[in-house]
């Protein structure tokens, strides 16, 4: 029984890898400018931007930040069903989107591509695309009804958590230089003492302490990992994250993730520190 159960967590934390699942960010009524939307801190990171309209002349809008260099995806989708798969291409949804400096582009709906989504097997339409190299700065995104529908925009192309705020973006408080003192007689500085045990590292017995949604710790290849926050934003859902709190991640990430190129890039925002020996 025990191997037919373990046998079954392999082959799902194997089938998650061909699942790619944005991570959700509702427009809500109140979300009728850019300034007032949401705003996707890095436009890399895969969000999938959904906007439900009652009526026609409805307006729903948000941003994403951009650096030179990144590339700007974004994807057109309606669900295969009724009424948006009734509509005609005219009795959509306009996106228009507005760079940073200013330039103006409306989405041209011009394919209508099947796309299962696997995660949640549910079936889409594309129905347009971009993909083009960013300015630096922050787009601007907005959608405005025709009738009543409902559409799903994905926008960025990494699978890795990623933060959404309102309200403008904070900048870095700046902390004035202090004012250097000079000392007439200046005191040699003491020669450093080498310590002579290395580093203590974290310990099992601290991971195997946080092993749960609210405080969940993961040993991945001997470095100890604080994923609490990437639970509710993992793009498989929060039980393979879940699965690996308080104990030695190592085979079951990799497993998740096999044939992905350096899977453990994704964890560096996560790094507590090394494992003690």
């Amino acid at each position: 029984m025990r191997k037919i159960v373990a046998l079954a967590i392999v082959f799902t934390l194997l089938g998650i890898n061909n699942a790619s699942a944005h991570q959700p960010v509702n427009l809500g009524k109140s979300d009728t400018t850019a300034a007032k939307g949401p705003l996707l801190v890095d436009g890399t990171i895969s969000f999938a931007v959904r906007a439900s309209f009652t009526k026609a002349r409805e307006v729903r809008a948000f941003r994403a930040q951009l650096k030179a260099g990144d590339s700007l995806e974004v994807q057109y989708l309606i669900i295969d069903k009724a009424p948006e798969n009734k509509l005609k291409v005219n009795q959509l949804p306009t996106l228009v989107i507005t760079s940073p400096s200013g330039a103006r582009q409306v989405m041209k709906l011009d394919e209508r591509t099947e796309f299962l989504e696997t995660y949640s097997q549910t079936l889409y339409f594309y129905l347009g695309r971009i993909n083009k190299p960013a300015e630096s700065g922050i787009y601007n995104f907005t959608i405005t009804s025709k009738v009543r529908s409902a559409i799903t925009l994905g926008v960025g192309y990494r699978e890795v958590p990623g933060d959404v705020i309102r309200g403008a973006l904070p900048t870095p408080a700046v902390t004035p230089a202090a004012t250097p003192s000079v000392s007439a007689t200046p005191t040699p500085a003491p020669s450093p003492s080498v310590s002579s045990t290395p580093e203590a590292g974290i310990t099992r017995a601290q991971v195997e302490m946080r092993n749960s949604k609210n405080a969940c710790w993961s040993i991945i290849d001997e470095k100890v990992y604080d994923l609490t926050r990437w639970i509710d934003s993992h793009p498989g859902g929060p039980s393979y994250i879940q699965f690996i709190c308080g104990k030695d991640g190592t085979n079951s990430f990799k497993a998740q993730h096999s044939g992905r190129p350096n899977p453990t890039a994704r964890l560096a925002d996560f790094l507590l520190g090394p494992l003690a020996r």
